[in-house]
């Protein structure tokens, strides 16, 4: 008899591995594109798009991030905007008074804004919900900031998030 019910206790705890609920808390980090959109439309966004091998674009509420997804697993979220004139004081200010990402004006004097989800030991589905979610409303703010700091344009129509390399 208690061999029997070592055997279903056994069971009952392997059945309970492979329930979506646990799939959701289980940390990995080697996920496929397609995992890593069907994720994230899991989790309630519902725009998400495999553009190009390793990167995906997450459009939330206009707002357009491009997710790279690096060999070792780590991700890194990118928003860009353009038309917009600030100065690298501005960069140091936002990077010094903020946490959780770091802006930089690119190559084609854009202001940039980027963050990293580290995949040492892995995340969860919850994870990458909740990483999206702030870094979408640093973002938010790093729009803000940077319209308020415009030393150039008085024109909002002007003014517009942009892709990586253009």
């Amino acid at each position: 008899m208690y061999r029997l019910l070592s055997i279903v206790i056994v069971l009952a705890a392997v059945a309970g591995l492979n329930s979506p609920a646990h799939a959701e808390d289980q940390l990995t980090k080697d996920y496929s594109d397609e995992q890593l959109s069907e994720m994230l439309e899991e989790q309630g966004f519902r725009n998400v798009e495999v553009v190009e091998p390793r990167v995906l674009r997450v459009t939330i509420d206009g707002l357009e991030y491009y997710l790279f997804v690096y060999e070792d697993g780590d991700l890194q979220l990118w928003f860009g905007l353009t038309n917009y004139k600030v100065n690298i004081g501005d960069m140091n200010e936002w990077n010094r008074t903020r946490r959780l990402s770091r802006a930089y004006i690119d190559d084609e004097n854009d202001p940039i804004l980027e963050g990293d989800l580290l995949a040492n030991a892995g995340y969860t589905a919850k994870q990458l919900y909740e990483w999206v979610s702030v870094f979408d409303g640093i973002a938010r703010a790093f729009r803000d900031f940077v319209a308020e700091r415009d030393s150039v344009n008085t024109n909002e129509s002007k003014r517009e998030t942009r892709q990586p390399g253009g």
